[in-house]
């Protein structure tokens, strides 16, 4: 007969097993998937493996650093959920899975966050990682072209 003491402990016991595996092994899976995801939807480029990997770090700690949900997105997400009118009038034409809906701003980031619009959008080079994006960031404007030397005018 299994006693409490011999329950509660092996459910501690199993839930550090799970935390410490989510927390070693979680990180490292959604790093891996995030490149999986840039190599994969971005094929075409030529890009640089050590810069997509420091990308995806970047981009997972960004991720898992969020804070609280505004007040405006718990009070959207109840709407959403309890109101059936508030779901008419918004919805999508995008017919798409929800992990390509997902992709397409890891996309948009890491294409912000390289020299790809900076060197002038030329598919032909090696695309290296800058810094991480962050529009809240004064100059990080991707799309600013560097001043011309006065001898090339």
């Amino acid at each position: 007969m299994i006693s409490r003491r011999r329950l509660l402990i092996g459910g501690v016991g199993l839930a550090a097993v799970g935390g410490l595996g989510v927390f070693g092994f979680g990180r490292g899976a959604m790093e891996a998937r995030i490149a999986a995801v840039v190599h994969r939807r971005l094929g075409f480029l030529q890009l640089d493996a050590a810069g997509v990997a420091q990308f995806a770090k970047d981009q997972a700690s960004a991720y898992l650093a969020k804070k609280i949900p505004t007040w405006n997105r718990m009070r959207y997400h109840f709407l959403s959920a309890v109101a059936p009118s508030f779901n008419r009038y918004f919805r999508s034409n995008d017919h798409r899975s929800r992990v390509q809906q997902l992709e397409d701003p890891i996309i948009s980031t890491y294409l912000l966050s390289s020299d790809f619009f900076i060197g002038g959008s030329d598919e032909t080079r090696v695309i290296h990682y800058v810094a991480f994006f962050d529009p809240l960031r004064a100059c990080s404007n991707p799309f600013a072209r560097p001043a011309l030397p006065a001898a090339s005018v």
